[in-house]
């Protein structure tokens, strides 16, 4: 064969193989793309099951949260129990103010209800004695002694409330946090 016949079957095939080499660039970036796709969601199914490992892990974490804010409500339950046997002592001594003890008796049947409404009924009750100090002098130690019993408690119970409480606000929101960055 002639260098003038190579070259120009030469030229023919590269112009002939030239569509085939694009068609094959194109496919290797094609390929590329993809394997940067599948090691993409490689590292997010991996992502996914460590959010899935730390959810179980917070999930078994608020359960003994959950636990303890039982035991706490059963103690708050013991206190109340307190509270009212502080309340049938009252009741007993105070007789000249029975009105008030009423009220607070139905402060105290709300306490297990509304640990929020408990603080102004005593601070209405407390306000209450106060003005009729002067019909109580001979029951004033008494009624003292009653009322700082009763502020210690409620003080007491408020504090145990308020921490309950912001735990489960702070368990509700991590639940809900986790549960947005899961897949449906």
């Amino acid at each position: 064969m002639s260098q003038e016949l190579k070259e120009l079957l030469r030229s023919v095939l590269q112009e002939e193989l030239k569509p085939v080499h694009d068609r094959l660039e194109r496919l290797e970036g094609t390929v590329g793309h993809i394997r940067q796709d599948v090691s993409q969601l490689q590292k997010e199914v991996t992502q996914l099951q460590e959010g899935q490992r730390t959810l179980e892990t917070t999930v078994s974490q608020i359960q003994k949260d959950v636990a303890q804010l039982q035991e706490g409500q059963k103690a708050l339950q013991r206190d109340v129990a307190q509270l009212q046997e502080g309340q049938r002592t009252l009741e007993t001594t105070v007789s000249q103010i029975q009105k008030d003890i009423t009220q607070l008796q139905q402060g105290q049947q709300k306490l297990e209800n509304e640990m929020a409404g408990m603080k102004q009924t005593q601070e209405r009750i407390l306000e209450e004695l106060r003005v009729s100090k002067h019909n109580q002098a001979l029951i004033l130690n008494d009624v003292t002694s009653i009322r700082k019993s009763v502020d210690v408690t409620v003080s007491y119970l408020q504090r145990r409330s308020d921490v309950m409480f912001d735990k489960l606000i702070d368990h509700e929101k991590e639940i809900l946090n986790l549960k947005s960055k899961m897949p449906n």
